[in-house]
C-alpha cells in the first residue's frame, strides 16, 4: 500500500468559523474515499487543501514527488461554459498534449452521443455538465481524482453511467463528496465522517459505516456519562472530607480532599468525547385536509416553453390528502415544466385544486435567494408569522442570534434549503411540491427529512434522483416516459423501464464472454439475489425505527417480494 498524500496536524479557519483541528488523513493508492460530513463542516475545503488550492492555517500536507491531481468542481466554470463539449474537455491539456480520440473514448464511454460532442456545454443538462467536468479530470490520467458532489443534478441514466465509470478501473484513486447514498455505497471502500473539527475513518461503505459511528457515539456516550457519574462521587467526597477537616481542624483529611479534588479535574479533562452533531435542526410543519381530492389532472397537456413540442399528455390523475408521490423521468422529459403549470396561478381547466388547497414549494435552483435580504426580513417576506415566530424557527433551527442579521445571498446551498424549509413551517401548507429537495443538504438531513415528510400528514409531490430517499418517504408514483404521465405500481417499475431489472453495476470490469443459456440463467439469478438483499436490508432498516415511524404495509409488499423471489430462487435449481 503505497502513501500518495497525508495531511498531518491539519487546522483551517475559514472566516471567523475553525473548520479544522489536528486533523491527520492519509490517502493511499487504489482508495475510494466517501467524504460525507454536515453542510458547513468543510468538506469542500478539505478537497482544496489537497489540491494546493487553499492553504492551512497550521499542519503540512505531504504528496508524492510528481503526484498528479484532479479536481472535478461542482459547476462549469464560466469560460467553458459556450464550448463545445469536446472542446471544453480537451482544454484540461496543453495544446501539443491534446487527442481528440482519447476525450472522444472518455466521453462515449460516459454516455455521450457523437452529436453531442459538437454541443456546447451550456446546452447539456445539469448532470450532464458534471459528467462532462469528470471526463476533463479523467483526460490527465491524475493519481488522484478530488470530486465535489459529481452526482449533483444527474437523472437516472446519468447516474448509472457515473457509477460504471467510477467502477470501470479498478486502480482509480478518488475523494469524493457526495449525499448520494447508494452512489457512495456502490462506490467507495473507504468512509471519511467529517465533524467536530475532525475526522472519523472507516475502512467500509457508507451504510456500515454509518452504523459503526452510531455504535462508536453510542458507547462514547455511555463512557461518558460513567465518567461524569465517577468525577461526581469523588467531588462529593472531596467536599466531605474537606467539611471535616474543618469542623475537627484536620490537616490530614483536608490534604486528603485536595488530592481528591486535584483527582476529579485530571477525570474532568480527560473525559471522553462526545460529538455535539451539526446543531442544526431541519424540519417540515403542515397543515391537514378534510376533503377527497387534493387536485386533479383531466386531459393534463404539457409543451415545451418554445411552446413548440409536447412533452407530455395525461388522461387523468388525482392526488387525495396524505398521498406523497414521487414524479419520476429522466432529464428533459418535462418534470420541471410539469412543476411550473401546477405552481402556476393562472386559470387551467385540465388542472383543478380543491379550494382548501394551500400550496407550498422547495425550488432546486434556490432562486428565490438572488435578494439582498436578511434572514430574518428573507423569511418575514415571505411568510405572515410574527416577529415572535420567526424568531422562534430560526433558532430551532440551529442560527445563532447574532446570525439573524446575516444577508441570503451568502449563505451555501445546504443553509439555503433550510430557510426554504422555514417557510413551509412557518406557512404550514397542506400541498408541498419538493423539486429535488436533497440536492443541497447532507446525509443526516436527509434522513432526518425523511422522517419529516413521511408524518407531515401534507400532501407532497416530490422529484428527485434519490433512489432510497424516494423509496423512505412515497407511497405513490408517477412516471413521465415517451410522452405520457402515469401511475406506475413502484419505483422498482421506473428504474426497470428505465435502466433494466438489475441496475447494479458489476465491480468485475473483465470482458464478458459470449452469452449462453447458462449465463443468462445465472445473471437472472445474481439479479433475484441482489434484490433479495436490497429487500431484507430495507426490512431491517424499517424495523429499527420506532414503531410510529415504521411503515407495516411496505413491509408486508417487501415480505411477499421476497417470499416470490426464493420461490423463484428454488424452482430454478430443481
Amino acid at each position: 500500500m503505497s502513501v500518495l498524500l497525508q495531511m498531518k496536524g491539519l487546522g483551517y479557519t475559514l472566516g471567523t468559523k475553525t473548520l479544522f483541528r489536528d486533523l491527520d488523513l492519509s490517502i493511499n493508492r487504489g482508495d475510494r474515499i466517501g467524504l460525507v460530513g454536515h453542510n458547513g463542516a468543510g468538506k469542500s475545503s478539505l478537497l482544496k487543501l489537497a489540491a494546493n488550492s487553499a492553504q492551512p492555517d497550521e499542519g503540512e500536507v505531504i504528496r508524492t514527488r510528481n503526484l498528479q491531481l484532479a479536481s472535478v468542481e461542482q459547476f462549469v466554470p464560466e469560460h467553458l461554459r459556450n464550448k463545445p463539449l469536446l472542446d471544453a474537455v480537451l482544454q484540461i491539456l496543453p495544446e501539443e498534449e491534446q487527442e481528440p480520440w482519447r476525450a472522444e473514448t472518455i466521453l462515449q464511454a460516459l454516455g455521450f452521443t457523437p452529436v453531442q460532442l459538437s454541443v456546447p456545454l451550456a446546452r447539456l443538462s445539469g448532470g450532464q455538465q458534471n459528467i462532462a467536468l469528470l471526463a476533463r479530470a479523467r483526460l490527465i490520467e491524475p493519481d488522484v481524482m478530488l470530486m465535489d458532489e459529481p452526482g449533483n443534478h444527474m437523472d437516472v441514466t446519468a447516474l448509472a453511467a457515473l457509477r460504471q465509470f467510477l467502477l470501470s478501473d479498478p486502480k482509480m484513486t478518488y475523494v469524493m463528496v457526495s449525499h448520494d447514498r447508494d452512489l457512495l455505497d456502490d462506490c467507495c471502500t473507504h468512509t471519511l465522517f467529517l465533524r467536530d473539527q475532525r475526522t472519523y475513518s472507516f475502512r467500509m461503505t457508507y451504510s456500515q459505516a454509518k452504523q459503526a459511528l452510531q455504535q462508536q457515539d453510542e458507547q462514547a456516550a455511555e463512557r461518558r456519562k460513567a465518567e461524569e457519574k465517577e468525577i461526581d462521587r469523588i467531588r462529593r467526597s472531596a467536599k466531605r472530607l474537606a467539611q471535616w477537616g474543618k469542623d475537627y481542624d484536620n490537616e490530614d483529611l483536608a490534604r486528603k480532599a485536595k488530592t481528591m479534588a486535584a483527582r476529579a479535574e485530571k477525570l474532568e479533562e480527560a473525559k471522553t468525547f462526545v460529538s455535539k452533531g451539526s446543531g442544526l435542526e431541519l424540519s417540515v410543519a403542515s397543515s391537514h385536509m378534510r376533503t377527497k381530492t387534493v387536485f386533479t389532472l383531466e386531459e393534463f397537456v404539457v409543451s415545451a416553453l418554445d411552446d413548440q413540442r409536447v412533452l407530455l399528455r395525461c388522461e387523468h390523475l388525482v392526488a387525495k390528502p396524505g398521498d406523497r408521490i414521487a414524479l419520476l423521468g429522466t432529464n428533459g422529459s418535462g418534470k420541471s415544466t410539469t412543476i411550473k403549470r401546477l405552481l402556476s396561478q393562472e386559470a387551467d381547466p385540465s388542472v383543478r385544486y380543491n379550494p382548501n388547497t394551500q400550496l407550498g414549494y422547495v425550488d432546486q435552483e434556490l432562486e428565490a435567494f438572488d435578494n439582498p435580504a436578511s434572514r430574518y426580513d428573507w423569511l418575514a417576506q415571505r411568510t405572515q408569522a410574527s416577529e415572535g415566530e420567526i424568531k422562534r424557527v430560526l433558532l430551532q433551527a440551529g442560527i445563532a442570534w447574532e446570525d439573524f442579521g446575516q444577508c441570503v445571498t451568502t449563505l451555501s446551498g445546504g443553509e439555503k434549503a433550510r430557510m426554504m424549509f422555514m417557510t413551509l413551517r412557518l406557512a404550514q401548507p397542506n400541498f408541498i411540491i419538493l423539486d429535488e429537495p436533497t440536492n443541497h443538504i447532507d446525509l443526516d438531513s436527509r434522513e432526518e427529512l425523511e422522517e419529516q415528510l413521511q408524518h407531515s400528514g401534507a400532501t407532497l409531490l416530490i422529484t428527485s434522483h434519490d433512489r432510497r430517499f424516494l423509496s423512505q418517504v412515497c407511497d405513490r408514483f408517477w412516471l413521465i416516459y415517451e410522452g405520457r404521465l402515469a401511475e406506475v405500481d413502484s419505483l422498482d417499475d421506473y428504474y426497470n423501464q428505465i435502466i433494466g431489472w438489475d441496475d447494479n453495476v458489476s465491480n468485475d470490469t473483465s470482458p464478458a464472454p459470449t452469452a449462453t443459456p447458462a449465463d443468462s440463467a445465472t445473471r437472472d439469478e445474481d439479479a433475484m439475489l441482489a434484490r433479495v438483499d436490497e429487500l431484507e436490508q430495507l426490512l431491517k432498516a424499517d424495523e429499527a425505527r420506532k414503531p410510529k415511524f415504521q411503515k407495516p404495509e411496505r413491509q408486508k409488499e417487501w415480505r411477499a417480494e421476497l417470499a416470490a423471489l426464493w420461490q423463484a430462487l428454488e424452482a430454478q435449481q430443481s
